[in-house]
Order: structure tokens, then C-alpha cells, then sequence
């Protein structure tokens, strides 16, 4: 079929413009769908870090920890009189996280500079949020957790929980430490680093509906292949594989990529755009349907006749929806990606079993030379594939 409600067409579905092909049925069908899309998924609350602290143990010394994971707990119960519902939780960690509610896994991250956000279902009385928080790399470094929680009630109000010298740590990570019974009257209080946006750590990324999207925070990415700021001309294949937390379910992403030399983006095996000059970046809007799992595949090439520069870069915002709440989560090209020296047959296919692949290679955050700050930022580029990349489903 080639039109699947903005799959092989995602500039369509931007503009809710059609191709005359389209019968006014079908038509009709996609509007309706999508502005019952609009009004089933709320948009996302405006939660915020403003009153946030960054927390960690009493381990930091000159502004470094540890490379060590550590656990952190906070305690809730509902003032008299109140029933909670629900959680909405934005957070990061320096350097990765897993965070639980009430002995339930709800979700990771492992870029402080984006902070993820959830979405979960509360008990009528007491409730824990915990978080397993590692301090990664090879050396002591700065490490630190930021959140804050809106909490909904059955009465339609809300309060906000944020994290400050309220948590508690413990310098190890107790088995069942996550559950709600678990006793931790003997852990310390955590201890605060300073206000959000105090140094190292700045300003983070916030992910609203729709998302807002920067290149800032990405790392140009490629092959191993690259030596001396070159790599070998020719075609390479990159994967990011997104699973959602129990009860969400991804409902749409943006997406903005550019490549030096060119580029052609699958989700979900279904052909997105291309783009084929590296200081022009394209943005894309495009619905998910239901799925365990949410794959970007990039057939990428480095073009002319001799090894040169070569890189891809993105940021991605996925938005899911579930609980009666909007939630979503941020990525972008970094260390995380899968990288191959080839483009295997059916790679691009959600189905495709990328597990021997290596992870992509980072050669630097954006604004690197040779690329520099200079890449512009606008609409969808073509839905059809560049030389040699394989069609869309």
C-alpha cells in the first residue's frame, strides 16, 4: 500500500495535505483519525526542574563521586484526605538510572542531559520512588540525580514532589530495596549540590508535546572505520531500538537528522525521508502505531571518490501515551546507536536481529569540525530512498 497514514508519506501527514490519488474517503478516514489522535492523548503537563535540587551521596568530594551505583529512595503518603492516582515524573541521572515505583520498573536513562519522562499509577496511601543511580566512566567525576513528580489526585488537584535532602541513600543497593516495604529508616539523607542549573550540568532537555527538538545535545556518529577524521566512501547501517514501559504505548516521534554525505530513515521498517546535504537537517512528524518496540534504521553513505568526513547526526522525541497520562522520552545519536560496515538485507525491519552489531562510534558533539554549528534546520525531505537503499514495507 503506498500511503500508510503518514508512513511512506510523513510530509502529508505534517501538512494534512494530500496526494490527489487519496479518494476524499480516505481522506476524511486520516483527518478523523488523526484529530481523535489529538484530543484521546492530552498534551504533556508543563513539570518543570525549577524547583529541583541535584542530589547524591555524601561521597562527593571537589565535585566528584565515585564511580559507583548508588540507591535512592522517597517516601509519599497523601495528605488526610487525598487519593493519589497517579505519577507524572520527569528525571535524570548523571550518569544512568533505573527508577521504580513502587517496586515496579518504570523506565531508564542514560543521557543527563535529556531527562526522561513517565508516566505511572499510584497507591491510595503510601507510595516509593526509587532509583538504582550509576556514576559511570573510570575516574571520580561529578554525579547527581534531578527529578520532579506531579502528583494527581482522584479530586482533579495536584502536588509536586522534587528531589532534595527529603531522599534517602544507601551507599549500596540492597536487594527488595525498591519495594514498598522495605525499611530504609537506617539510610541518610541525600545530599544537595545546588539548584538546577548550577554547574556541571546546566540546563537540561525537557521533552513537551509536541516535542521540541535541538541538535545541540547530539554526537555526530559513524562507523569504527573512521581514522584521522575520514572514513572509507560508501553505504552503512545504524539501528536505535526503543522499548516502551509497561502500560505506555508510543503514539508518535519527531525526528530530525542530517548526514554527511546522505540518508534515508526507516521506522518500524516503513520508509521516512532522505536527506542528501549535510548543513541542512530535516524534521519529521510521524504516527506509530501499536507496537512492543519502535526501531529507527538509517541506511547512511559517505559519498565522492576517497575517504573523507563522514557522520550522522539526530534527536528524536518519542511521545506515549497510557495511565491517563502523556508521557514520551528523548534520544539522540550518541554511543547508543548500533553501527554496521554494511547494509545487511532487511535491516531496516523491526523484526531484524541486530544483537552482534557494535555499537556507533562517537566522534564528537555537534558543532565539531568540520561540520561546525552551521546546519540548518527545516521540513521533511522526499519519502523515496537515496542511491542504493532498500524500499520501504
Amino acid at each position: 500500500m503506498d500511503e500508510y497514514f503518514g508512513y511512506k508519506r510523513p510530509r502529508l501527514y505534517q501538512s494534512l495535505s494530500f496526494n490527489t490519488s487519496f479518494s476524499g474517503m480516505v481522506r476524511k478516514l486520516f483527518l478523523t483519525l488523526a484529530f481523535a489522535a489529538l484530543s484521546v492523548f492530552p498534551l504533556i503537563s508543563a513539570l518543570d526542574f525549577d524547583e529541583s535540587t541535584w542530589i547524591w551521596t555524601n561521597e562527593v568530594s571537589g565535585g566528584n563521586a565515585p564511580v559507583s551505583t548508588r540507591a535512592f529512595r522517597k517516601d509519599f503518603t497523601a495528605p488526610l484526605g487525598k487519593t493519589p492516582v497517579q505519577a507524572e515524573i520527569i528525571m535524570t541521572v548523571d550518569s544512568s538510572f533505573t527508577l521504580y515505583v513502587n517496586g515496579i520498573a518504570v523506565g531508564t536513562g542514560d543521557n543527563y542531559l535529556v531527562a526522561e519522562r513517565f508516566c505511572a499509577s499510584l497507591s491510595p496511601c503510601l507510595n516509593v520512588f526509587a532509583v538504582t543511580a550509576t556514576n559511570g566512566g573510570t575516574i571520580a567525576n561529578p554525579a547527581g540525580l534531578l527529578a520532579a513528580i506531579q502528583i494527581t489526585y482522584s479530586d482533579g488537584t495536584t502536588s509536586t514532589i522534587v528531589s532534595d535532602s527529603t531522599w534517602r541513600y544507601s551507599i549500596s543497593v540492597p536487594s527488595g530495596y525498591e519495594q514498598l516495604t522495605y525499611d530504609d529508616n537506617s539510610w541518610k539523607p541525600a545530599i544537595a549540590e545546588g539548584a538546577y542549573g548550577v554547574g556541571p550540568w546546566g540546563q537540561i532537555s525537557i521533552l513537551s508535546n509536541p516535542p521540541v527538538l535541538s541538535l545541540s545535545n547530539a554526537d555526530w556518529i559513524w562507523t569504527s572505520e573512521v581514522s584521522g577524521g575520514n572514513a572509507p566512501v560508501g553505504n552503512r547501517a545504524f539501528r536505535l531500538t526503543y522499548t516502551p514501559p509497561p502500560g505506555q504505548t508510543p503514539t508518535n516521534a519527531t525526528v530530525i537528522m542530517v548526514a554527511d554525505s546522505a540518508y534515508t530513515l526507516y521506522v518500524n521498517g516503513y520508509l521516512i525521508g532522505s536527506g542528501t546535504d549535510y548543513q541542512n537537517a530535516q524534521t519529521y512528524s510521524i504516527p506509530l502505531a501499536p507496537a512492543n518496540e519502535t526501531v529507527f534504521a538509517v541506511f547512511a553513505q559517505n559519498g565522492v571518490t576517497v575517504p573523507n568526513p563522514a557522520g550522522l547526526l539526530a534527536a528524536i522525541g518519542i511521545i506515549t501515551a497510557g495511565c491517563n497520562c502523556t508521557a514520551g522520552v528523548m534520544f539522540v545519536t550518541d554511543g547508543g546507536w548500533k553501527s554496521n560496515t554494511g547494509t545487511p538485507a532487511g535491516f531496516q525491519l523491526p523484526g531484524y536481529d541486530d544483537s552482534t552489531w557494535p555499537a556507533a562510534t562517537v566522534e564528537g558533539v555537534f558543532g565539531i569540525a568540520p561540520w561546525g554549528n552551521d546546519v540548518a534546520v527545516g521540513g521533511p525531505g522526499p519519502a523515496t530512498p537515496i542511491s542504493g537503499a532498500p524500499p520501504g514495507l
